[in-house]
């Protein structure tokens, strides 16, 4: 029995020290039902750690309304966009074992075509690695609209029987023009990031979901994570309840009837930049492996060095940019960089934090508030000051 399997063990043979452990992380408590109440959350979980250390996995409301049951913290939630520091940890480790550098064109590793017969748009040629990272290789979804959520529109184009996967979904866009010249602009890209899951097939002749398995999540003791499935939920997994009025699309076509996190869109398709769901446990243990003084790194140095880097035209104001697979501040806790992600689909709400003093935490819930960027603003400033209290 190791050390935190021991001191988990003894607090449950012993309701006094049980019961200082909960008076203490009260806050934390007091903070997720008020979050959960103010913006008509079901169920969410949080989970802590502080110097690789878990020290704190709760569960709060329900993961499942109709049938009452509770969520726990082994409960999996989708990550939507917090899965993109899956897809970018695998790309640099690729990148440290020779396979890929950072700055090389992407389209040459693809053996994809378009189904236009010819690619359109020559500064395809020019997108690389780094830029898909960064959010500046050349797709602005405000201009365009967002490939991943272009199911029906790529189906009817094509001929396919929908819904259009990851591959499918690239050899459209092959056919399409870019917003801006790679490398010039930042615009959030959810294409982007499928781009680089099937670089990462392509390299390692794996699927997308094997090889971040073997790249990432086996080496940081995180195999509860997995791929997400649009249809069906998986052990442990919560149900997700939409906020959203509008009705919505239908890209199963098997399908009579849909909701909005059940059949409006493809999670499959949204694998690399969004098809992962995780226990905040799991996912502390490959958030803690960033830390640079883990005992157990995940990447090199210099992989870290790359990743808190500001691309050109990256930079958000305050102090802010996308880096590699995060948000980053350089000059965060102790002097060096937090970074941190959130994510939403309808049904999911998800946020991730890796502060420089070594304190991270990850918060998931099955629902998103029409207002989901203010919900995940105050989410992260409410918890913060909560787990601040707790742990000075």
């Amino acid at each position: 029995m190791n050390r935190r399997q021991f001191v988990a063990t003894s607090a449950l043979s012993c309701p006094a020290i049980l019961g200082r452990a909960a008076e203490k992380t009260a806050p934390l408590a007091v903070a997720m039902q008020g979050l959960m109440a103010k913006h008509g959350l079901p169920g969410g979980a949080l989970g802590i750690a502080r110097a690789g250390e878990i020290v704190y996995t709760q569960g709060f409301g329900l993961a499942d309304q109709e049938k009452g049951v509770p969520v726990r913290a082994e409960s999996r939630f989708r990550l939507a966009s917090v899965s993109k520091p899956l897809t970018a940890a695998a790309i640099l480790r690729l990148c440290e074992q020779g396979q890929l550098t950072l700055d090389e064109a992407v389209l040459r590793r693809l053996a994809l075509t378009p189904f236009t017969g010819a690619i359109i748009d020559p500064r395809w040629q020019q997108v690389t690695v780094r830029q898909l990272l960064t959010h500046t290789s050349g797709w602005d979804k405000k201009k365009s609209g967002d490939a991943l959520f272009r199911s029906l529109d790529i189906c009817r184009e094509t001929g396919l029987t929908g819904p259009a996967d990851g591959p499918a979904t690239v050899r459209w866009m092959l056919g399409r023009r870019l917003d801006f010249d790679p490398g010039t602009a930042y615009a959030y890209c959810n294409f982007g990031y499928c781009l680089l899951g099937r670089l990462i097939e392509a390299v390692t002749g794996q699927s997308y979901g094997a090889a971040v398995k073997k790249l990432v999540l086996a080496p940081t003791g995180a195999d509860g994570i997995a791929l997400g499935k649009t249809l069906t939920t998986q052990a442990h997994e919560v149900r997700y309840y939409a906020q959203e009025t509008r009705p919505p699309p239908k890209v199963f076509p098997q399908l009579s009837a849909v909701s909005w996190p059940h059949g409006a869109f493809s999670l499959e398709a949204n694998d690399a930049n969004g098809g992962w769901i995780a226990n905040v446990g799991d996912y502390l243990r490959f958030l803690t492996a960033l830390d640079e003084g883990s005992a157990r790194p995940l990447l090199q140095r210099s992989s870290l060095k790359a990743t808190y880097a500001c691309p050109p035209g990256g930079g958000l104001g305050k102090g802010v940019h996308y880096g590699l697979g995060w948000l980053v501040r350089p000059q965060g806790q102790a002097g060096r960089p937090n970074l941190w992600h959130s994510g939403a689909l309808p049904g999911t709400l998800t946020i991730a934090v890796r502060l420089g003093d070594g304190f991270d935490w990850c918060a998931l819930f099955n629902s998103r508030p029409s207002d989901g960027e203010g919900a995940s603003l105050d989410i992260q400033n409410t918890v913060h000051a909560a787990a601040r209290k707790v742990w000075v």
